[in-house]
């Protein structure tokens, strides 16, 4: 007899608080959205047959994580990895199987190790990233600062072996996003920072000059923005 590994609703949660994922009843959510092995459910797992070196995830451990829909609905304490190849958020169910969430997901406070990861959907599109990219968010605010990994699956089968080869690399890509100038590369140069910001690139760069920094590297461009950010809140 088939089993329900899960079961996950997003249209009858307005009355309800924050809530773990794992201690939903049929009772409580309703049943209009069914997560199952072989219907809109989707079980995650790598070929068996290829030996794979590196990993899409960006921890291949479970962490507890915080999760908003775009729905609104809210839930705590999660156990979730984050697949960056197919831009999907894993949970663990009860029996240990792995499923991706199908609800649309605006956001993931992903709690890992004392420190917070946010990642985030839902941005303008950018040459070949959409709305269902998932972004880690390094800085939010006037103009947020994103991380987008590109992820290469390289696959080969050596000489004389059996046994096929997947090597899976990350690759972080910087973005900034604002409202008024929509999601780019992130300006590694003054130049690029006037070029790109215009009536703001003087304050910027003196943010820069006046802070030693060299924006080309990540801990400085955030470092950058969150001084930008605070200033124009002020």
């Amino acid at each position: 007899m088939r089993s329900l590994l899960f079961i996950f609703c997003f249209s009858y949660l307005n009355c309800l608080q924050a809530q773990t994922l794992n201690n939903f009843s049929l009772k409580d959510i309703g049943n209009s959205m069914l997560v199952v092995t072989d219907g809109n459910g989707k079980l995650v797992h790598m070929s068996t047959d290829m030996e794979n070196y590196g990993s899409p995830f960006f921890d291949t451990d479970f962490y507890p994580a915080d999760i908003t829909l775009v729905s609104g609905q809210r839930y705590e304490n999660v156990q979730v990895k984050v697949n960056l190849l197919s831009n999907e958020v894993i949970f663990k169910a009860d029996d240990g199987k792995e499923l991706a969430i199908l609800p649309a997901i605006q956001s993931v406070v992903l709690k890992r190790n004392g420190v917070n990861s946010l990642f985030e959907f839902g941005y303008p599109a950018f040459e070949k990233l959409t709305g269902k990219t998932v972004y880690q968010v390094l800085s939010k605010g006037e103009v947020t600062v994103l991380k987008y990994y590109f992820i290469q699956v390289t696959e080969a089968k050596p000489y004389s072996s059996a046994t096929m080869l997947r090597t899976i690399e990350k690759f972080p890509k910087l973005l900034v996003y604002s409202k008024k100038m929509g999601i780019n590369a992130a300006p590694k140069t003054t130049q690029e920072v006037e070029a790109l910001f215009k009536e703001d690139a003087a304050k910027l760069n003196s943010i820069i000059t006046s802070n030693k920094l060299k924006i080309k590297k990540e801990e400085d461009l955030v470092k950058c923005f969150e001084i930008f950010n605070q200033s124009v809140v002020k």
